[in-house]
């Protein structure tokens, strides 16, 4: 499990020279603390002149799983209005990844593209967690099984409760939004079953025939794509036996739902890839009101942590050490 979050944990020691040290170090390793600054109105985008008056973090994050031993470094800044607090994320990646489950019609026969998606996830605590504070989302994984399947995801207490939001290049930041899901406990130890999606609706839905053989669904000739590189499901038609396919044509493996509602729908999100590098910008209310949702106070200060996947899923990420946001 060590695998899955690695994230190296400063040790105080004692003496002058000693705390240098781990000054030095801690220095080298990137900011820990990203501070949310007050502003009059909404930034519109990433590109806004409100996050010019925001402090930016430049957080490290380290490799695990298949890209152990690696180090990316990700630029942060944070504003906040009288309800809303934004976030502005921004990480070099060569390659824009849509590739997850897409197919590809090779003279008449479907096959899908290798690779998978790109992905930011962000993780609070709801309720407060047991060493969150101290060691991040480390406190999450359990079992150090060699066997990646028996690993599990969840918190350790019923009293324990995280805020989960995922961003997917391919199934939420064409819509506009991240995923609002949260952490809670795992008695059945099943991979999946300590995370859970908010209330709500607009999860992306796969599309494939029910052998899985190929895609179910197409954008509808008549009707120009009104997203790039995505399928929507208000667009779509289904392929029958007789659809005429041209060689070569390629077919997103979800469809989309633009209208997302309910808790799972908060976090909104826009996600633009361009030069060799994705910048986000995530909004959300300050005090959703949900149960499944963290309450910000902007008196407090909430521990946090970051991981960024690159063409990857579930083991092999870029992950920080614990960090903290507070408000100016």
């Amino acid at each position: 499990m060590r695998k899955i979050f690695m994230f190296t944990l400063l040790v105080l020691a004692t003496g002058t020279f000693a705390f240098y040290q781990a000054s030095m170090a801690k220095a080298k390793a990137g900011d820990l603390l990203l501070t949310s600054t007050k502003v009059d109105s909404a930034p519109s985008d990433a590109g806004s002149s409100q996050w010019s008056e925001a402090k930016e973090s430049k957080i490290a994050l380290t490799g695990a799983g298949s890209v152990e031993g690696k180090s990316l470094l990700l630029s942060a800044k944070s504003v906040y209005t009288s309800d809303q607090i934004f976030f502005r994320f921004e990480w070099a990646d060569k390659d824009k990844t849509l590739n997850k489950n897409r197919w590809k019609n090779n003279n008449g026969k479907w096959s899908k593209f290798k690779g998978d998606e790109d992905r930011l996830g962000v993780v609070w605590e709801i309720n407060r967690i047991d060493k969150f504070a101290t060691k991040g989302c480390a406190v999450f994984c359990h079992n150090e099984s060699k066997n990646e399947k028996e690993w599990y995801y969840a918190v350790s207490s019923s009293k324990e409760k995280a805020d989960m939001w995922h961003w997917k290049s391919v199934r939420s930041n064409p819509v506009g939004y991240t995923e609002d899901g949260y952490v809670t406990t795992n008695p059945s130890k099943k991979p999946e079953e300590g995370r859970k999606r908010d209330a709500g609706s607009g999860k992306a839905k796969s599309n494939r025939t029910k052998d899985k053989s190929g895609p179910a669904f197409m954008q509808n000739p008549a009707v120009p794509a009104s997203v790039e590189d995505a399928l929507l499901v208000s667009e779509a038609v289904e392929i029958k036996p007789d659809t005429v396919l041209k060689d070569g044509l390629e077919i997103p493996g979800y469809m989309l739902y633009t209208e997302w509602k309910g808790s799972f729908a908060d976090v909104k999100t826009k996600g633009v890839w361009k030069n060799g590098k994705w910048t986000l910008m995530m909004s959300r209310k300050l005090d959703t009101g949900n149960s499944d949702d963290l309450q910000f106070n902007t008196r407090k200060r909430y521990p946090f942590a970051v991981a960024v996947f690159d063409n990857a899923h579930e083991h092999n990420s870029y992950n920080s050490e614990p960090l903290k946001l507070e408000f100016k």
